[in-house]
């Protein structure tokens, strides 16, 4: 029993001894639509709108040649909509939000490379307004958890330092207002920013 803690305990300072790590910050806008019907069968139209997202991401590379990672994204996020019609038309509904986001990402080429990510998201609804006014915590559902897809480049600067620039789009499982059919946002992102190197010992 002694000699197979002592061995696990090697193997894992070993893993970690090799590992590669990056942090990564980034911000950018995020085009939002969204999706409402109420429990009656009633749709709503809804023109996009515009927000922003600001998101802090701890990678971890699973491989010696840095072509796989896991990325756990930590973010703050505003959507943004407006009712085309009905009598909520001309209306802006804003939702704003903070949220977990791990993702498996994988990368293509050296110096310039490109990438593909894909994960589930996991949103606590802060606060739902429609025009202004705030919807009461009874009526919203307190996690939201969805799913985003995107891609982009990461371009070295350096040994340790990269411009990093991301798009995807990002939507909802679950509904944002409890008594609704439907209330999911939909989303278009762009972010950009800086990600870098903490320890390396390939």
């Amino acid at each position: 029993m002694k000699k197979l803690i002592i061995a696990t305990l090697f193997l894992a300072f070993s893993f970690s001894g090799m590992a590669q790590y990056r942090w990564e910050l980034t911000a950018g806008i995020v085009s939002s639509q969204f999706n409402f019907e109420s429990e009656e069968g009633i749709e709503l139209d809804t023109n996009r709108g515009i927000g922003f997202q600001l998101n802090a991401a701890y990678e971890y590379i699973l491989d010696q040649r840095a072509k796989s990672s896991i990325v756990f994204s930590g973010e703050v996020l505003q959507r943004k909509s407006e009712f085309s019609e009905g009598s909520l038309a001309g209306q802006e509904i804003e939702s704003f939000q903070f949220g977990f986001t791990p993702k498996y990402r994988i990368f293509f080429g050296k110096h310039v490379r490109g990438f593909v990510n894909v994960g589930p998201s996991f949103r606590i609804n802060s606060s739902l307004k429609i025009n202004g006014e705030k919807i009461e915590s009874d009526n919203l559902e307190q996690v939201i958890i969805g799913g985003v897809y995107g891609g982009g480049v990461s371009i070295a600067m350096g040994e340790m330092f990269d411009i990093i620039a991301e798009a995807g789009v990002m939507n909802d499982f679950v509904n944002s207002i409890s008594d609704s059919n439907s209330s999911k946002f939909f989303d278009i992102y762009a972010r950009v920013g800086v990600r870098f190197r903490v320890y390396d010992r390939y």
